[in-house]
């Protein structure tokens, strides 16, 4: 008799249930894993769902758990082992070995601790390719949770001033408690007043929008010195805006695209920070205790309340932040 499990599954009309799965044995170069925790990633999970669909979408890439079973040609694996995968939200997951897939977790770093080491490798890539320098003032607009962790690693980059951007308090409160050097709510103030006063009239130096909200992008134009670096770090998800590029032309002012799943899986000389390399790293820091993800962390709920789950990130951000499922 075949084993089945269950998973989330979000149907067209974006209501939120489960559904019963046959738990599929690994084929070669496969493992089977039993989840403990799963982390919802807000900015794609819910950036799908305005999409318009006609088949059921099966949500998350941020897995944690157990391995139950091993397919041939495995190595450096074992039954047993603690592992973070790119798995969806669901009981069991059979997922590729291979290195950008799946990673162990160190002893002291937690289930759900360890779900954040897909969502920090893509903060890691995005601060990367910002290239912080010393002294140097940043900003980071969008409080979420990579834009949280994108303010974690910033934050240990060496630069000067931190600003952090959110329409939120306690989202700033956090990125406050987390590093930021001046936190700023565009309801309760100039942005550009208030950002021109704090970098004393030179403008910023590099801004990672995290938010995936293109209204940002004027906003960081004008906030940017000349020569200044933009990063497009959120998922932006076909979201429109009309802009005038004028002051970005006049600026000479650098704008790049973060995309995680762009970053190589392969090392070179000259590139060797993959995404395995950077979610392993992640969980280092983790362990290290130089990245506090537990302070990200306001709701853990049973899998059987995912539909409350993305309606509280959606709904009440005030209220919610890091969202994991328990399994």
């Amino acid at each position: 008799m075949k084993q089945t499990g269950t998973q989330v599954v979000v149907r067209p009309d974006n209501s939120v249930g489960t559904k019963t799965t046959e738990i599929r044995s690994p084929e070669k170069g496969e493992v089977l894993v039993e989840t403990v925790s799963t982390l919802i990633s807000a900015g794609t999970e819910l950036g799908t769902q305005e999409q318009g669909r006609t088949d059921d979408f099966t949500p998350g890439y941020s897995n944690t758990g157990r391995i139950i079973e091993i397919g041939e040609g495995v190595e450096g694996y074992e039954i047993g082992d603690r592992v973070l995968s790119l798995g969806h939200h669901a009981s069991h997951v059979t997922v590729s070995a291979s290195p950008q897939s799946l990673a162990k977790l160190p002893d002291s770093v937690s289930f759900d601790e360890g779900t954040f080491g897909v969502l920090g490798s893509v903060a890691m890539h995005g601060v990367r390719k910002a290239r912080i320098e010393l002294g140097e003032f940043a900003c980071i607009t969008g409080m979420g949770l990579v834009g949280q962790l994108a303010l974690q690693l910033a934050a240990q980059t060496g630069a000067e001033m931190l600003i952090a951007i959110d329409l939120s308090d306690p989202r700033l409160e956090v990125a406050q408690a987390s590093g930021a050097t001046h936190i700023l709510n565009p309801n309760c103030c100039d942005l550009r007043s208030e950002v021109e006063s704090i970098a004393e009239g030179r403008g910023l130096d590099v801004i990672i929008e995290a938010s995936g909200y293109p209204e940002l992008l004027p906003v960081a134009f004008d906030m940017a010195r000349i020569g200044g670096r933009i990063m497009a770090l959120g998922s932006i998800w076909h979201r429109k805006v009309e802009v005038d590029f004028m002051d970005f032309h006049l600026k000479e002012l650098t704008l790049v695209g973060c995309h995680q799943p762009k970053c190589p899986t392969v090392t070179t000389p000259a590139f060797p920070w993959t995404q395995q390399y950077n979610r392993r790293q992640i969980l280092k820091m983790i362990e290290r205790r130089e990245l506090n993800v537990s302070r990200l962390i306001t709701h853990r709920l049973p899998y059987t309340e995912a539909g409350k789950a993305y309606r509280l990130l959606r709904d009440e951000r005030d209220k919610s932040l890091g969202v994991v499922l328990t399994w």
